[in-house]
């Protein structure tokens, strides 16, 4: 296919920055660049960002960088319908995607968000040539596919250590990854025992329960983050002593038996019941 007309500069109004060598580093907030890709497919990743600003608690970022999107091959980079996504920057925070395993809940918050809107998301876990980059397309609309290994890869990373259920994370839907799963849809009320009888009722159930998971999956790899970002050494030192004096005389000086919970708490998900 030949490049598309289309170009992009910024998507949900953040300059999208190419940082790939000899033009600039990969890590770094790297230099204008424009991007080429379909309409819809821009539309799509328009849509994508302006959810990320809306869900995270650092709100809009000031730079995206990318390795690329059209790119002269074959494939989706080839068809103007696939985008790498290498780190998004916010004033006090620098997210580098190679950076996983020492981020994997702010990694994953973010690529909860993303599959709301994409069919194919690639990541750290998925193969070598991806552990520097997210690679999202056009291919496929959002869901749970038993079948397609690079979503049960996320669910299964999610499951690990987002919503605290490690399983293998292997790509392979099998007893450990099914059990697992029916026990956090039965805690968060999304599906009855006998709605999840079967393998395949319970990846039915996956699939028509996603948007609500990956909702509570960003809500979970968000938590604490503008706290941290926002801190000085200072105030998380106050933070931790007031932490000390609550576990010793309960909130505020008040009896551990009359403390009430003031703390924050999510509110109850959009759940869908399924039939």
């Amino acid at each position: 296919m030949s490049k598309p007309e289309n170009t992009f500069q910024e998507l949900a109004g953040v300059p999208v920055h190419y940082d790939r060598a000899p033009s600039a580093g990969y890590g770094t907030r790297g230099i204008p660049y424009t991007f080429h890709c379909t309409e819809p497919f821009e539309a799509t990743l328009h849509a994508a960002f302006e959810a990320l600003w809306a869900a995270c608690p650092l709100g809009t970022a000031e730079v995206i960088t990318s390795a690329g999107a059209y790119v002269d091959k074959s494939g989706l980079h080839g068809a103007g319908r696939a985008f790498d996504i290498d780190g998004i920057f916010w004033p006090d925070k620098a997210f580098i995607t190679n950076q996983y395993p020492s981020d994997r809940r702010f990694y994953l918050a973010v690529e909860s968000v993303l599959r709301k809107h994409l069919g194919t998301v690639l990541n750290y876990k998925f193969d070598a040539a991806h552990q520097d980059h997210f690679h999202v397309s056009g291919r496929g609309e959002p869901g749970f596919v038993p079948g397609h290994e690079s979503r049960v890869l996320y669910w299964q990373m999610a499951l690990t250590h987002l919503f605290d259920r490690p399983v293998t994370v292997d790509g392979l839907t099998g007893p450990e990854t099914n059990g697992a799963s029916r026990a956090l849809l039965r805690a968060l009320d999304m599906a009855e025992d006998d709605e999840m009888s079967t393998a395949g009722a319970l990846h039915r159930g996956l699939d028509r329960a996603w948007e609500d998971l990956l909702d509570a999956a960003a809500e979970r790899g968000f938590r604490g983050v503008a706290g941290e970002a926002e801190q000085t050494p200072l105030q998380l030192l106050e933070a931790l002593y007031a932490t000390i004096h609550r576990g010793r005389t309960g909130r505020a000086g008040e009896p551990k038996g009359r403390r009430e919970r003031r703390d924050y708490v999510r509110p109850a998900p959009r759940h869908r019941r399924l039939a």
